[in-house]
């Protein structure tokens, strides 16, 4: 069995989150805000030795990864896998108001209705690119992940047995909150097992 440590870093801030647009599939470039956010993060990593490296094949994210790996020697590997939740005909569409189609889906975690993913499609994506990733790391690499704030929430549930559900009724605004553009988070992987080791937060 292996032993992977990963950290897992959030794009940095992109022009549709300052605008308050849903942005899951479609893409939308960083600020120069997210820039300097990517560059704080390469700074808080700059110690630390990446085996491999993996991010969604979203612009803002490679933009973002590739920022953190200036002047490393270690190939970046795109994977569609670690796209953000697709949101269909939503996609693009405004966040500011309780009654959109766009809010109503993300309360029900479901946008078939609309051509995107529902929860349990997405989390199953989430699983199996995951143990894709696992699959091309050997024992004690460790590895850098660049992705999005709803891939991260959702992979509460679906690696580590958290309840999306309750963590919502204890705290409506959690997902607004939880993992901010360039924050960074960590996990394991040890023998079949996933372990959250650091939530991300704001500096």
């Amino acid at each position: 069995m292996k032993t992977i440590h990963f950290y897992y870093v959030r794009h940095g801030e992109t022009i549709f989150n300052v605008t308050n647009r849903a942005q899951g599939a479609c893409d939308s470039p960083l600020t120069s805000q997210g820039i300097r956010q990517a560059m704080q993060c390469a700074e808080k990593l700059k110690d630390i030795s990446f085996d491999k490296a993996f991010c969604s094949s979203s612009e803002r994210a490679v933009d973002t990864a590739e920022i953190i790996l200036q002047n490393r020697n270690i190939n970046l590997m795109r994977r569609k896998g670690l796209k953000e939740m697709a949101f269909g005909m939503l996609e693009g569409e405004k966040n500011d108001d309780a009654s959109l189609p766009m809010n109503q889906c993300w309360r029900n975690k479901d946008f078939t209705e609309y051509g995107g993913e529902n929860r349990k499609q997405f989390e199953k994506r989430i699983r199996d690119t995951f143990y894709e990733i696992v699959d091309d790391c050997e024992d004690n690499d460790t590895c850098l992940i660049v992705s999005h704030r709803g891939y991260f929430y959702y992979m509460l549930e679906a690696l580590f047995q958290k309840n999306l559900d309750l963590l919502e009724k204890e705290d409506p605004n959690i997902l607004g909150t939880l993992i901010p553009n360039a924050s960074i988070a960590e996990f394991q992987f040890k023998d079949g097992v996933w372990t959250l080791l650091k939530l991300p937060k704001a500096e």
